[in-house]
């Protein structure tokens, strides 16, 4: 793309220095200074600051597209452009057009709440297969489709990479893409330049308030999804009414998209209500009052178990019936969606007496979703086992030790990624939490001592939940990153036993 061209489709972006030749070709573009060749734009995120002026200097780009709060003039040996937003959220527009606009080339839907993301995803693209239907995955657990996986390290890759990783899928016949859309892609616009099909929208509790300056923002970020699809026909959102923050949700849809196509579960006037839930170790069994073009109320049956679940798999049911996938093979589906990585994982004791279950849960919402399932299934004890991240938001700590105090027969405090905080300071945040001088079953800040602890100490029909990692096999401690797997911990317990 020349640098012309790049003028005259972003306005946004003017060139500071008018000597250039704009006659010169851009090859691609980078947010990322350790990525970029001699020929490719690099869009210096704004966040970055002073360090990216810095970085724009060292790299090895001809050209550098840069805020125009900065006040400078020239960069030496440099074609120096700027912008009016931040040129973090022109990248992703940017890749597209020199790429082809691979999204506009597939379906591409996506997911954003606190929780839930991961296993929407997998659910979704579980029951596309099932219907003949080539599927891919972007979110947390990394990037997946015909039958590889690639882990990024981001929930929402860097704008540059997600388009390379879309035409990528795009060239290998996947037909419909679902990716996690966190806040902090939102907002930073790492998404821009997607053409999305559809939007689900979750939930919305307490997390990320290190990045965002309030709760209020934190919704308005997950919102940028929903008003992006206002700009294509045919496009359309799914989201829960009755979730948390799903009224707040409610009330802003109006203003971000107003002409936008929308299903919502909830009890209220044209919603989808869910009804008569029944729980069980083995499965769980629910009514979903669809609407008559849907052939209205069905029972639905999952293998995934508890409450959380059955929104999970009702907002990719509804979804699925809006992308006019065939009803009764997506019933079928439901009953045996594979088990979601680190998302209510479940491992037994050889002699299938006891459980364990593993579990992503890190914020106040998602501990009290997990141990409320878990108390559905009626266990004869509950154990919960977790920690708090270090160098991330306070404030939750000592709400989850309240949770769990409230909600687990027993608690075992331990370390999720302390990073360059202290284990220890990081518990007594948590046990602030606690009443009436509640103590807890255990404090280990060694993780795989703590999970041993909690398998020896379950009894018959007793479980313990292993809370905050999930899917992770690594732990953070001071700038270390370890390997660590919960489940290969409590498999490990539990063999030891049999020794």
């Amino acid at each position: 793309m020349k640098i012309s061209e790049v003028l005259d489709l972003f306005p946004e972006i003017k060139l500071e220095d008018p000597k250039p030749n704009t006659e010169e070709e851009i090859s691609f573009v980078r947010t990322d200074s350790r990525k970029l060749n001699a020929s490719d734009l690099f869009c210096v995120p704004l966040s970055l600051g002073e360090k990216g002026i810095e970085y724009a200097k060292n790299s090895s780009s001809r050209f550098v597209l840069i805020s125009n709060t900065f006040e400078i003039s020239k960069l030496e040996n440099k074609v120096l452009l700027k912008s009016s937003v931040d040129p973090e959220s022109l990248a992703g527009p940017i890749a597209s057009r020199i790429l082809g606009d691979p999204s506009s080339k597939m379906k591409v839907i996506g997911v954003t709440g606190t929780n839930g993301k991961t296993s929407l995803t997998h659910i979704l693209a579980f029951l596309g297969e099932s219907q003949g239907k080539s599927c891919g995955i972007i979110g947390t657990t990394g990037v997946k489709f015909k039958g590889r996986v690639v882990d990024t390290g981001y929930t929402t890759p860097d704008p540059a990479s997600l388009q390379e990783i879309l035409l990528e899928m795009s060239k290998d016949g996947v037909e419909y893409v679902f990716i996690e859309t966190s806040s902090h892609g939102l907002k930073l616009g790492r998404t821009n330049g997607i053409r999305f099909k559809a939007g689900i929208f979750s939930n919305l509790t307490q997390d990320h308030l290190d990045f965002h300056p309030s709760m209020q923002d934190y919704l308005e970020s997950k919102a940028l999804l929903f008003s992006s699809l206002s700009s294509y026909e045919n496009t359309f959102g799914v989201f829960d009414s009755e979730a948390p923050g799903g009224k707040d949700f409610a009330s802003i849809l109006p203003k971000i998209a107003p002409n936008l196509p929308v299903f919502a579960l909830g009890s209220g006037e044209g919603e989808i209500s869910v009804q008569d839930p029944n729980f069980s170790l083995e499965r769980t069994v629910y009514n979903i009052d669809l609407p008559s073009t849907w052939k209205g109320n069905t029972e639905v049956v999952t293998n995934l178990l508890g409450g959380f679940n059955i929104r999970n798999t009702a907002l990719a049911f509804v979804t699925s019936l809006a992308l006019g996938w065939e009803k009764e093979k997506l019933l079928s589906s439901l009953k045996s969606i594979p088990q979601i990585p680190g998302r209510f994982q479940i491992y037994y004791s050889p002699d299938k007496t006891r459980m364990a279950v593993v579990d992503y849960a890190h914020t106040p919402d998602a501990l009290e979703n997990i141990l409320r399932s878990i108390r559905e299934s009626r266990p004869k004890e509950l154990i919960a086992l977790f920690g708090c991240g270090g160098d991330r938001d306070r404030t939750k700590r000592p709400k989850m030790g309240k949770i769990a105090q409230d909600l687990a027969d027993k608690v075992i405090l331990t370390s999720d990624n302390p990073r360059t905080e202290s284990p220890e300071s990081i518990l007594d945040d948590i046990q602030e939490g606690f009443t009436g001088g509640y103590l807890p079953f255990l404090r280990e800040a060694d993780r795989a001592a703590a999970i041993r602890f909690g398998i020896s100490a379950l009894a018959e029909g007793a479980c313990l939940l292993v809370a905050g990692k999930g899917h992770e096999d690594y732990q953070i401690i001071g700038k270390e990153k370890r390997h660590f797997d919960d489940g290969e911990e409590i498999r490990k317990a539990f063999d030891s036993e049999q020794k």
